[in-house]
């Protein structure tokens, strides 16, 4: 059962939430039961909710209920982390081929139009500390 109205633009909706309120009210004050399906079966399910739950469940419940939906969590990352690994393995696997079937001609038109002085630049090895020193130092340093 809906606990919002939904917007009135949808009358199927709105024809459903009306069975609904019909069902409750007829529920909540005992009157005869209507010869309408619909609002019968809604009246039984407003009746079952208006019932109090067992008092009987057993001390773990909460417990057992969290450990199942864990397994079952547990279950489909387990799914998904395979096909995770089996993707990345097909991704380094063309890689390697792609570098192995074209790897020369990559490396000498890099070489051709970058020299290798330029590399040397003080200001790109500055950037690059910069970029390096906060990464190490949050990988190495203990944070408290």
């Amino acid at each position: 059962m809906s606990h919002e109205p939904r917007s009135p633009q949808d009358e199927a909706a709105e024809r459903e939430w009306a069975l609904q309120e019909q069902a409750v009210q007829e529920e909540r004050l005992h009157l005869d039961p209507t010869d309408n399906a619909s609002v019968l079966r809604y009246r039984a399910i407003a009746r079952t909710l208006r019932q109090p739950l067992d008092e009987n469940l057993p001390a773990d419940f909460a417990q057992h209920v969290a450990t199942l939906a864990s397994r079952r969590a547990a279950i489909e990352m387990r799914f998904e982390l395979y096909v995770s690994c089996t993707l990345l393995g097909v991704l380094m696997a063309m890689l390697v081929t792609l570098v192995t079937l074209y790897g020369g001609a990559w490396l000498q038109l890099a070489q051709s139009s970058l020299p290798v002085h330029a590399l040397m630049n003080p200001w790109l090895l500055a950037l690059a500390a910069c970029i390096a020193l906060p990464y190490a130092l949050n990988r190495f340093v203990p944070t408290r």
